[in-house]
């Protein structure tokens, strides 16, 4: 179901074992990392032309994002955190930090989260823990590559970088790795995640 969603990275882990406390649950033993590719995209302009409502929220992707895993979890007791919705202490869930500790994605010089297959272009929306077995324990990943001049020259311009055009220096933090080029967002996809343009949802 969240896979029709345009949510095509549904990770499974044990929460017991990741080594973050807010996941762990004793009556919910069962978790799942759920994000996203260039997959949602479609997905969710299609959803938004035919919804007026979803179409006119303020943050129409979130409103997307609970709306499917609240779908997804009709009909379980799964306690659900969302990647953007803070909690009771104002911090985000820590997905990033779940991700590595899980082994979806290892932890690169530059900061992001790299999957094996995707390289940077993925994105974490949401932890679902529910009841039911965990599955086996995965090691973390090995960092998928090193990152040399290019990665890090790109991360030390973003850094130094203010001003209206600040975002695209951070999106050749991501351009410049070399992993799962081919899976890059689409220019719609870029511009609305990174230069928060709304006439890019279509």
């Amino acid at each position: 179901m969240l896979a029709e969603a345009g949510f095509d990275l549904v990770h499974a882990f044990d929460p017991a074992r990741a080594g973050i406390d807010l996941f762990v649950d004793p009556a919910r033993r069962s978790g799942w990392l759920v994000g996203n590719t260039r997959a949602l995209w479609p997905r969710f302009g299609a959803a938004r032309r035919a919804d007026p409502e979803l179409a006119s929220a303020d943050h129409p992707l979130d409103r997307y994002t609970e709306a499917a895993i609240a779908r997804a979890t009709a009909d379980t007791d799964a306690r659900v955190w969302f990647g953007h919705r803070r909690g009771h202490d104002g911090a985000f869930p820590p997905l990033q930090r779940l991700a590595v500790a899980t082994g979806l994605g290892a932890l690169a010089p530059t900061g992001l989260v790299i999957h094996p297959v995707f390289g940077p272009w993925f994105a974490l929306r949401a932890v679902i823990v529910e009841p039911g077995e965990p599955p086996p324990p995965r090691p973390p990943l090995v960092r998928p590559c090193e990152c040399g001049a290019p990665c890090l020259d790109a991360l030390a311009h973003a850094q130094a970088t203010r001003g209206p055009g600040a975002w695209q220096a951070w999106l050749a933090v991501r351009d410049a790795c070399p992993v799962g080029r081919a899976y890059r967002y689409d220019d719609d996809q870029v511009l609305y995640h990174y230069g928060r343009n709304r006439d890019r949802l279509g």
